[in-house]
């Protein structure tokens, strides 16, 4: 995998780029976040790091109240294209104070502070979640294992994080499972039902990443 410098997911061929992925992913996330919706508290929903906001175009059709943001402004121009409320947020720092408001739940996938190994900018995301998030909050968090790229060494494993996490005593675990084992190309509207009830389960013998909860203390 090409490393991209960091300028490039500021533009609009990145925005281009993450709605692709968006588009592939789409069936397989329809699907997923049904069961992912068990651990939502109601109330509020927050998406950071949520590139052209796929997920949450998903969770407010179904009439989730959900903001999806990203710090990147191109990105976030993308998600208002589909429709979806947003803001552009750096999720290391003060989220509350970003949004102006306080959510019941917090939704993360793949957020780069969250996986790049840097403890400061880790703890200090997590406590800025902490803060966003109202008395018995929830931090949805899915992981990938950094299996791909140049080097995936300079990234935490979603367990790593997970232990950071507690590490900060900010939070409560509720829960932490291994998810997706099926390639996604492999998703049609025929077989998806079946295929995200294997996604779960042949999950606990191979998978590309894991779901990880928790609720604020």
């Amino acid at each position: 995998m090409k490393t991209l410098p960091a300028s490039h997911y500021f533009t609009d061929q990145a925005a281009g780029e993450w709605a692709k992925i968006g588009d592939r992913h789409r069936l397989r996330d329809e699907q997923f976040l049904r069961v992912l919706a068990r651990w939502f508290r109601p109330g509020p929903i927050l998406e950071i790091g949520a590139a052209t906001g796929h997920l949450s175009e998903i969770l407010g059709s179904r009439g989730y109240d959900v903001v999806a943001s990203d710090y990147s402004p191109a990105l976030v121009h993308a998600i208002e294209a589909r429709g979806v409320p947003a803001a552009i947020v750096d999720a290391t720092v003060d989220i509350r104070g970003q949004t102006g408001r306080l959510f019941a739940n917090v939704l993360a996938q793949n957020v780069l502070p969250l996986i790049w190994r840097d403890r400061d900018v880790v703890r200090s995301t997590l406590g800025a979640i902490h803060d966003a998030l109202e008395p018995g909050g929830r931090l949805i968090c899915i992981s990938a294992y950094p299996r791909r790229g140049e080097h995936p060494e300079a990234y935490f494993t979603p367990r790593e994080q997970l232990e950071i996490a507690k590490a900060t005593g900010l939070f409560r675990p509720l829960a932490a499972f291994p998810h997706q084992a099926i390639p996604t190309a492999w998703y049609r509207r025929w077989n998806a039902g079946l295929l995200n009830l294997l996604d779960f389960h042949a999950a606990h013998i191979f998978s590309v990443r894991l779901v990880w909860v928790m609720e604020k203390k």
